[in-house]
């Protein structure tokens, strides 16, 4: 499925101005804190106004300046995932994952699915606070696909687990996506993770792309100077260190 961005935002001095698309399964964007990924990620999913531009996931439009189109978020059908899970810490994972589902009594057989397909099985009745991380992860990602996105939207997804289960999710991940076909975007500082998951990697600065492409070729082949200036500061600070 076809995703195209086009973007122009301005927000206390800071402008956003991105254009992208994208048959790929994955798309990671990548680059430091504050240059656009979150604030791409909440125009694509409706809940942050976006000056002009347009954004269209397969045929169906969420946003166009030109023809005054602007969807609701609840119309977007956008799966949004973000660090802290945002799960319900009274309520226990049957109910989390149903939670606004539109028919939470007929959705019985998907819960079922999502149980099985997230390895969730003998949690149903558990909380949050009884969950490790990993689990949390699970059922946040059982909850978006039980309301059958479009697409899915990964705002910095790993951040809040360990190393161990980071590597865990990641073959998730791309695994689901192969299994569901469900584009996603996937926004990330980490350099390995990044290239791990990306089928499509956009480099972010300062509200700019810098660089897109596949994840290897940028890094063996990148654009300019500043493109190798910032992949060679991030890469001092992930966890992993690559040899090409």
């Amino acid at each position: 499925m076809d995703v195209t961005i086009c973007l122009k935002k301005s927000l206390e001095g800071f402008v956003l101005d991105v254009h992208w698309s994208s048959q790929e399964g994955i798309v990671v964007i990548f680059g430091p804190s504050g240059s656009g990924k979150s604030m791409t990620m909440q125009a694509i999913a409706g809940f942050a106004p976006v000056d002009e531009g347009y954004i269209r996931v397969g045929e169906r439009v969420f946003f166009d300046s030109s023809a005054r189109i602007d969807l609701p978020p609840q119309r977007r059908e956008v799966g949004y995932l973000l660090q802290n899970y945002a799960l319900f810490p009274h309520m226990t994972v049957r109910k989390n994952i149903l939670y606004g589902h539109h028919a939470p009594g007929q959705a019985i057989e998907e819960f079922h699915e999502m149980i099985t397909l997230f390895q969730l099985e003998g949690l149903e009745n558990r909380y949050p606070g009884e969950l490790s991380g990993g689990q949390k992860q699970r059922v946040a990602l059982a909850r978006a696909l039980m309301r059958k996105p479009r697409i899915l939207l990964l705002d910095e997804p790993l951040a809040a687990v360990d190393i161990a289960v980071r590597k865990m999710i990641r073959t998730e991940l791309k695994l689901l996506q192969r299994k569901l076909g469900i584009p996603m975007i996937l926004i990330t500082h980490d350099l390995s993770e990044a290239l791990d998951l990306a089928d499509k990697l956009i480099i972010y600065e300062q509200g700019r792309i810098v660089q897109e492409g596949e994840p290897m070729e940028i890094i063996k082949h990148p654009l300019n100077e500043r493109v190798s200036e910032l992949l060679g500061r991030i890469i001092l600070h992930t966890e992993h260190i690559f040899s090409f």
